[in-house]
This record gives structure tokens, C-alpha cells and sequence, in this order.
């Protein structure tokens, strides 16, 4: 991954600033300064259960921390109290959270030498659930990441980067500034005892199916590059649908496109089990939120044993969307 050029050293030297390094028992970890009131950022996963954190800024200072403002076991968030003020702090995002394909860039912290920017991009955004929308970045990152600022292609910080798992596999994830805003505004300080009862909280319970390749059996590959196409672009109309609250009409569209490919797929019958069984089970429960998700289950399902099928047969590169994340 290289680091990014010498139009962006201004950027690089601003975020460096705000960058601290976390020393605790048995570990290590990486934070910055939000605030110039000396609000720091980290991931909640990094501090969780640590009674003892020094805080080793930018300027060489070490420091004690002793208070905890909040964390936020969903979104793998926590803000601590540094015991001094007047910091140089990162510059929020005022635009539009990134899209597919924008450029990110993200401190690196390098032990012995100053930090540098690594530059990726933006993969996809991916809907965990109601309450939690992230986006994935192309590159996989090392660990050390996590807790790190990213920065847009202006300097301004629109998240925090965390190392996950998708399906057992390594991703790199950035959770969005948005989350991190209402933490910053908390005014009563806890002692830092208090990172001892934090406990990741368990996400949404995804029940995605596994399918064996014999359920596409007789299919034909371009047949099914078809119904993977139908299937992506349903989810990238119903997810942004879904996020802004409207679960009902997200429930609709996945259901218009289950029973399309159910009635005009006779050609592809494992795929029509498959959408038929989505379909009963949506049947089974109450609720636009749960038949959404169910639905939303039976092509993530789909789209992966599609994704296997075609890369069996050697056919085109066929990427499946992401399914489960940080479980």
C-alpha cells in the first residue's frame, strides 16, 4: 500500500499531530485527539477493561489518563479524557459521507519513526443493521490500525479505522464521525474503572443461509451472472432505503425482485428453492424490519454460493457482497 504523495504533506503533518499512542498492560494501541479540549477517539475494543493508559502524544509528552467521557459498545467506540487542553485536533467532515470509489487516507503509526498516510479507497457502504452503517475500504490493513483517524481527500476526518472480520476473512472497516459526535458532547467524566464493564455488544443475529454448489446445477453461467447482477443492484437500491428508516419500502423492493426471479427463472429452479424458502420464512414473522433482513439474508446467501459456482467454472470475476460483519 504506498503512502501518499507530497501534494498531501500538509494534511499528513496536521493529522500527525493529533495522533497518541496508547500504552497498557499487555498491549498497545492508537488513538487522537478530537477536541483541543483533549477529548481522545479510539476503538472501544483497544481500552475495554483497562484500568491502566498512558497516553503518549505527538510532542513527546506522556500522560496519565484517568477519565473516561463514554463509549459505545455497538459501534466499537470509546472517548477518553486526556488531562491537558489546548490540542491541536483533527477538522470534522462537513459534506457527504464518502462513496464507492473516493479516496481515504489513514495514519499509520510507524514504532521508532512518525506516523505516515496510507491512501485506499472506498469499497462499498454496508448496512449491519438499523442502527449501524460503516463503509468498507479496498485495502486490508494491519491490526495496528484500528483506532486511527481517516481522513478525506481535503484533511477532514470522517471516521475511525477498525480491523474486523467478514466470514472469518480480514477487512478493514471505518466507522463514520457520525457515531463519534454524540460521545464528544457527553460532559460527566467517569473514571477509568469504568472501561471495565465494557462488553462488546452482540449485533444483529443474521441467518444467512449456506448453500451447497448443487443447488445451481443445470444453471448457465451467464444465466446466472444475470440473476447476481439483479440481486447486487436490488441490495445497493434497498440499503440506502433501509438506513434512512423507510424499512417497508425496502421490504417491497427485495420482495419485488424475490418474486420476479421466482417467476421468471424456471430455467434456474435451485435459485427459485431458494428464493421460495426467503419468502417462507419472511412469512413466518411480523413486522417490514424482520422480512426485510430475511430477505435481505436469502440473497446474501444466494450471491454467495452464486460467487462460488462462478469461480468453480472459472467463469468471470464475480465479487459476492460482504455478508456478516464484525461477528
Amino acid at each position: 500500500m504506498p503512502a501518499v504523495d507530497t501534494g498531501l504533506s500538509a494534511v499528513r503533518d496536521a493529522a500527525t499531530s493529533t495522533l497518541v499512542t496508547l500504552d497498557m498492560p499487555n498491549r498497545r494501541g492508537v488513538g487522537f485527539v478530537a477536541t483541543p479540549a483533549g477529548q481522545l477517539v479510539t476503538n472501544l475494543h483497544m481500552v475495554a477493561g483497562c484500568e491502566d493508559i498512558s497516553a503518549l502524544l505527538a510532542d513527546g509528552r506522556l500522560l496519565q489518563v484517568e477519565q473516561v467521557i463514554a463509549f459505545d459498545e455497538k459501534h466499537d467506540l470509546a472517548v477518553l479524557q486526556l488531562p491537558v487542553a489546548n490540542l491541536p485536533a483533527l477538522r470534522l467532515e462537513s459534506g457527504m459521507l464518502p462513496v464507492e470509489g473516493d479516496p481515504l487516507f489513514i495514519l499509520h503509526p510507524a514504532p521508532g519513526a512518525p506516523p505516515f498516510l496510507l491512501e485506499t479507497r472506498v469499497r462499498s457502504e454496508q448496512v449491519l443493521d438499523e442502527s449501524f452503517t460503516f463503509l468498507e475500504l479496498e485495502a486490508v490493513l494491519p491490526e495496528d490500525i484500528s483506532g486511527s483517524p481517516v481522513l478525506d481527500a481535503t484533511g477532514a476526518w470522517i471516521g475511525v479505522a477498525t480491523c474486523a472480520f467478514a466470514d472469518g476473512r480480514p477487512v478493514t472497516i471505518v466507522i463514520p464521525s457520525r457515531y463519534v459526535l454524540p460521545l464528544l458532547e457527553r460532559t460527566d467524566a467517569l473514571p477509568l474503572s469504568t472501561l471495565g464493564l465494557a462488553r462488546p455488544a452482540a449485533s444483529r443475529q443474521r441467518q444467512i443461509p449456506t448453500h451447497s454448489l448443487s443447488l445451481l446445477e443445470g444453471c448457465a453461467p451467464d444465466v446466472l451472472e444475470e440473476v447476481a447482477y439483479t440481486l447486487l443492484r436490488t441490495i445497493q437500491l434497498g440499503a440506502p432505503l433501509y438506513n434512512r428508516g423507510d424499512a417497508a419500502s425496502c421490504y417491497r423492493l427485495y420482495a419485488h425482485t424475490v418474486e420476479r426471479l421466482i417467476r421468471e427463472r424456471p430455467d434456474c429452479p435451485g435459485v427459485q428453492e431458494a428464493l421460495r424458502h426467503g419468502m417462507e420464512r419472511c412469512a413466518r414473522l411480523q413486522g417490514a424490519d424482520a422480512c426485510a433482513w430475511a430477505l435481505r439474508d436469502t440473497l446474501d446467501g444466494l450471491l454467495s454460493v452464486i460467487g462460488r459456482w462462478l469461480q468453480a467454472q472459472s467463469a468471470l470475476a464475480y465479487r459476492a457482497a460482504p455478508k456478516a460483519y464484525l461477528q
